[in-house]
């Protein structure tokens, strides 16, 4: 099986600037968008993935750093809680840092690979799969916020400053953040508005 991202009901439940740490719910047992579940309790190798425990901007694991760290991770039946210290020098995980700090950024994503998994039929009659056992790849910082409007002017306040986030950002926010939320905020006419 291959590696899913699956974006979680996360929030952010402390920001410590001294540290450079960002405690949130990175995932839960509230269904996806695709009305996919992951039971937070079948995470199998926390063990394991606490020997690198790696977290990455959206998942990027090309010519993107790490942005950080996890130092802990802490298995609820309904959610899993992690703190993450950003790393420091690099400007970009200095930025994400800073947009969770001001919360702009609220949302976190598993990377992992299923390894028993269920196919439902819930109440309103959609269909997803329940992910019994899996195991953790990475979790990530990901540019899917309660309103993604706020990337935009994020950017546009210059509170990004990595060139490289900024690109990111250029490149994505009409592919994925657009369709998303906002279909027409970030059209040509509409984004300097915002």
């Amino acid at each position: 099986m291959g590696m899913t991202r699956m974006e979680s009901a996360a929030r952010t439940l402390a920001v410590d600037p001294q540290r450079f740490t960002v405690r949130a719910v990175i995932s839960t047992s509230d269904p996806d968008r695709a009305g996919d579940v992951v039971v937070p309790t079948g995470l199998r190798n926390l063990e394991e993935y606490l020997l690198n425990p790696v977290v990455l901007w959206a998942h990027q694991r090309g010519p993107i750093p790490p942005i950080g760290m996890c130092l802990w991770l802490d298995v609820q039946p309904q959610r899993i809680v992690a703190e993450t210290r950003f790393a420091r020098g690099l400007p970009l995980a200095e930025d994400i840092f800073r947009l969770y700090e001001q919360g702009i950024l609220r949302g976190w994503s598993i990377g992992f690979v299923p390894r028993e998994v269920q196919r439902e039929v819930r109440p309103d009659g959609s269909a997803g799969l329940r992910i019994l056992s899996w195991d953790l790849l990475e979790y990530s910082a990901v540019p899917i916020p309660e309103n993604a409007a706020a990337l935009t002017l994020a950017l546009e306040k210059g509170y990004i400053r990595d060139r490289r986030l900024q690109r990111w950002f250029d490149r994505y926010r009409e592919d994925v953040l657009s369709p998303l939320y906002l279909p027409d905020v970030f059209s040509e006419r509409n984004i300097h508005r915002i």
